[in-house]
């Protein structure tokens, strides 16, 4: 076979590179352990160019993976009618959080594996462990990294003119204050059972150390030898955790903190990715059910 004729013969999967930047609407908290009732602002610490170490608040590429990971669960237990409890564990471990071990042994087999990842795009995508193996995926996520006077060396050339380029880290940091109530002294009190004493209120004051709206970071995501089925499930898991031109990161989602704005600079999201994805759902959705079930046996 010559040179041409393989090359021919080849499948090419183009590597993919997707750089996004959040601008804060709501304040961001990513946890850190924490200090009293304070809880702490994950940072990473970092070697500035003359030498000297410092701390930048930022929040994991991890996170966002999670993130991709649950759109991608939904669209497709939504696409595919699953019904209430219509999973086992092991299916919605897999999922949702990228599966588990469950047989000895080091055997990969291949021709099952990517059965398995081009039915359910997902893990191929994001990887995932069953059986005995584990199997990586075609994403990597960047951290979200603050953008600073800190981080001002590492910055891509187009955020090199940001306004906050110059500025220090401490200028996006905050703090927010709060308590989960008592029932005392509220209509709810008549249902608590009481006697001479009155009891000690259980309130209890909290702080979340947090980056302030206005705060900005950027980041990217990478695809390296993604199928079509990876990368159209990427772009579509985009386009529903950005759907109202906002993404929520970070923690304490549900009580209204972490909802950024969204921006891509280069490239963007495939518009009619999220339809490919859901046709594909739709047209293999009995041997999608059917290779969770195996990969969950």
């Amino acid at each position: 076979m010559t040179t041409t004729e393989l090359a021919q013969t080849c499948v090419t999967l183009p590597q993919q590179t997707i750089p996004w930047t959040l601008t804060a609407v709501a304040p961001i908290h990513h946890g850190s352990g924490t200090a009293g009732n304070t809880a702490l602002l994950r940072t990473q610490e970092i070697v500035l160019p003359d030498g000297t170490q410092t701390a930048v608040p930022f929040v994991s590429g991890n996170s966002i993976r999670h993130a991709i990971r649950d759109a991608l669960a939904w669209r497709l237990v939504r696409t595919l009618g699953v019904a209430e409890g219509g999973l086992t564990k092991g299916a919605v471990d897999l999922l949702w959080s990228g599966g588990a071990l469950t047989k000895t042994g080091s055997q990969v087999e291949l021709d099952q594996a990517r059965r398995w990842t081009e039915l359910v795009p997902a893990l191929g995508l994001l990887g995932y462990s069953a059986q005995s193996d584990i199997v990586t995926g075609a994403l990597r996520a960047d951290n979200l990294n603050l953008i600073c006077v800190e981080n001002r060396w590492r910055l891509p050339a187009y955020l090199a003119e940001h306004p906050h380029a110059g500025l220090p880290a401490g200028r996006f940091r905050g703090e927010v204050f709060g308590t989960r109530h008592d029932v005392a002294g509220t209509g709810v009190d008549i249902l608590v059972a009481s006697g001479m004493v009155q009891p000690t209120s259980t309130q209890m004051i909290y702080e979340h150390q947090v980056l302030l709206p206005g705060a900005a970071l950027w980041g990217g995501l990478y695809l390296d030898a993604a199928t079509p089925t990876a990368q159209d499930a990427l772009h579509a898991a985009l386009t529903d955790i950005t759907a109202a031109g906002t993404v929520q990161v970070g923690a304490k989602r549900s009580a209204g903190f972490g909802t950024c704005l969204a921006t891509f600079p280069a490239g963007g999201i495939d518009p009619a990715a999220a339809a490919r994805h859901t046709a594909h759902l739709q047209a293999h959705g009995d041997a999608i059910l059917a290779a969770i079930g195996e990969a969950t046996a």
